[in-house]
């Protein structure tokens, strides 16, 4: 996997969002108001969802992934803009945020996954499939509204953590996908700027005859979230016989693992991830 950075040659049109209410500050926002075996599901915790409700939030099944914890959010990208957002409350003059993103079901057209937006106008987007097949891209615009891109080549199947830090005071933008080692960074003017609201899922409403999951977005003022503990299965930070338990509680009694269990990141949780799990321990 590689990367690479550019100066875009067009813009793709600077995507307004006239649906945003309300005032929550950046944490972290979940898909379920529990955990328990039996959990809830639900968009509640953002401050809107336009295109989406309930119904597209799910545990691990035919309809649903998820990554961490026991709800995921299934989009489609079908030609009507449908995705979770919610509003800072002010201004922000620095913006880190992490997701997890499953995108094998896409399709093979462009398409805007996040984006955060200040006065009226995106200031960060990510795109996935753009400028090639199975590309990420981050596209950043600067003081002047040109479009500034980092792009990670072939980024592969399964489960991709996506990570990126907006930095108004020192301009430095940074993009990392998958491992913590790799970052693709640019330093542009971003004066004057700030984002107010972050946006996820099919942002623009693009038509890719496909979806996406999306599982723990974490977004922050400060510090870095990082990735998750791959295979932690029960959440206690360890990789441990404790997850190989707790991911056997989920495959037999049906007790979704609160943690991460799925340790080889393909989108399915099953015998495959214990053996990932006992390789781990071994």
């Amino acid at each position: 996997m590689k990367y690479s950075n550019s100066r875009a040659a067009t813009q793709f049109g600077r995507l307004a969002k006239t649906v945003m209410v309300g005032g929550a500050a950046f944490a972290f926002l979940g898909l379920s108001m529990n955990a328990q075996a039996d959990p809830v599901c639900t968009v509640e915790n953002w401050t809107d969802a336009p295109g989406l409700s309930d119904a597209d939030t799910g545990t691990q099944g035919s309809d649903n992934r998820r990554y961490g914890g026991p709800c995921g959010l299934r989009v489609d990208f079908d030609d009507e803009a449908r995705f979770v957002t919610y509003e800072s409350g002010q201004g922000e003059a620095q913006y880190i945020a992490r997701f997890y993103a499953f995108l094998d079901n896409m399709g093979t057209e462009p398409a805007i996954i996040f984006a955060g937006t200040g006065g009226g106008d995106d200031q960060v987007q990510i795109w996935y499939n753009f400028p090639a097949e199975n590309d990420l891209t981050l596209r950043a615009f600067d003081a002047s509204g040109d479009s500034n891109d980092l792009t990670f080549d072939a980024v592969g199947s399964g489960w991709h953590s996506i990570e990126f830090d907006w930095n108004r005071e020192s301009g430095d933008v940074a993009f990392l996908v998958n491992s913590e080692e790799d970052e693709a960074t640019m330093n542009i003017d971003l004066s004057g700027l700030s984002i107010e609201a972050a946006s996820l899922g099919n942002v623009a409403g693009a038509d890719t005859g496909g979806v996406a999951d999306f599982d723990d977005f974490d977004s922050r003022r400060s510090t870095r979230p990082g990735r998750l503990l791959v295979g932690d299965a029960n959440d206690d930070g360890v990789i441990d016989i404790f997850d190989v338990i707790s991911l056997r509680d989920e495959l037999i009694e049906d007790a979704f693992a609160p943690g991460q269990p799925d340790c080889d990141e393909n989108g399915s949780v099953d015998i495959f991830d214990v053996i990932c799990l006992r390789d781990e321990l071994i």
